[in-house]
């Protein structure tokens, strides 16, 4: 029998396993969890709740909130305004999109994750890309510190999964690394429940189905971390929730009934659940306002709510203006895709169904509130101050 290592810290997060989804299905890790409870999540979607889990940080802190921004002069990639005289068909097809995305990826040097989504070609160089960088690497933020970065200065042997391959292999790749003690702490993010539920919503039997998936190859993990080290910490934890879509509203046309001329005027980023405005002149900035002050599928969010959520950026690089459609509605068609879906996220942090959720092993502090506690949590188990 081979000696143990000291100790394992593991931390699982399964994407969009919030804490209404996790309520609907108690048998999970049934007999293994000794507490656990939901947490606020940030405002907007994984391209900003994973920074912030692995730094602690908001939004406003280390820089990345949605994923493209209006930067038409530092835009990596404007070349591809010369592709414009192909026919737009040939850009509306889903296979020559994910095509076109990954030779930007490659022909800028992005290392982080990379899409084009359903951005309309003729306006993808108006707008910069934020995530740029592999944020699952040392110096993978624009501002501040990952748990990556300090386990890198403290030469800490760790495990973080790799986003190019599907869950399985994941599970499989963490569980070499763990029947071999080459590490101390490990990260692994998986996303399969994230996309069934965009898929079918957030309550279809087939859910529950993964959930027995996950189940199966979660025990397996932490049977092998038993084996293998004295003592072992996990915790499964998520970024965010999922809503029911119930609707889906076409907020460009509202926007562009005013008569206002685009890229002159003002510029638009439909994301699937909020707007984001640019004023290119002070006068249109009236009649946009105006039109969604007292919209009925939405609302403006203030400065200071922006503020209070952690999303609040005084130079205005993600929008002057920032509309929030209501839970449960989409934007059809978004930049981020041309047909309703049936669930989404990305909606109010407070809403029921956008609160994240972690478990645990060991008791969780009550300090721990937020998505971004998540980052203390893994430095204290490290013993890193």
């Amino acid at each position: 029998m081979h000696a143990k290592k000291e100790k394992l810290s593991l931390f699982i997060f399964i994407d969009a396993f919030g804490w209404e989804v996790k309520q609907r299905h108690p048998e999970f890790l049934r007999g293994l969890v000794q507490d656990s409870k939901p947490l606020e999540t940030i405002l907007g979607y994984s391209s900003a709740c994973d920074p912030s889990i692995i730094s602690g940080l908001t939004p406003g802190e280390h820089g990345l909130w949605s994923s493209f921004y209006y930067d038409p002069e530092g835009c990596p990639y404007k070349w591809v305004r010369h592709l414009r005289f192909l026919p737009d068909t040939l850009f509306r097809r889903g296979r020559v999109r994910h095509r076109m995305g990954k030779w930007i990826k490659k022909a800028c040097g992005f290392t982080g994750y990379f899409q084009i989504y359903g951005v309309p070609f003729e306006h993808l160089p108006l707008f910069n890309y934020a995530e740029q960088k592999r944020i699952w690497e040392p110096g993978g933020l624009p501002k501040g510190k990952t748990i990556f970065d300090r386990m890198t200065e403290n030469s800490i042997p760790y495990h973080v999964h790799d986003s190019d391959v599907g869950d399985e292999i994941r599970c499989e790749r963490l569980m070499s690394d763990i029947q071999n003690q080459r590490i101390d702490f490990a990260y692994c993010s998986l996303g399969r429940l994230d996309a069934l539920m965009h898929a079918v919503g957030n309550d279809d039997p087939n859910i529950g189905r993964l959930m027995q998936w996950y189940d199966g190859k979660i025990r397996t993990l932490l049977d092998a971390a038993e084996e293998n080290y004295n003592e072992v910490a996990w915790y499964v934890f998520t970024d965010h929730g999922m809503h029911n879509v119930t609707e889906g509203y076409n907020l460009a046309a509202d926007i562009e009934a005013l008569g206002l001329e685009w890229n002159k005027d003002y510029v638009a980023f439909y994301d699937s659940t909020m707007a984001r405005f640019w004023f290119l002149d002070e006068k249109p900035c009236a009649p946009i306002a105006e039109a969604l002050a007292n919209h009925p599928k939405g609302r403006i969010l203030s400065d200071s709510k922006l503020k209070e959520h952690g999303v609040y950026f005084e130079d205005g690089q993600y929008g002057d203006l920032v509309f929030l459609m209501d839970s449960g509605i989409q934007i059809v068609p978004s930049f981020m895709g041309a047909k309703q879906v049936k669930g989404m996220h990305g909606y109010r942090p407070e809403d029921p169904d956008s609160f994240a959720s972690i478990s645990s092993n060991r008791p969780i502090p009550k300090s721990v509130t937020k998505i971004q506690h998540i980052h203390q949590l893994m430095l204290n188990e490290l013993g890193i101050q």
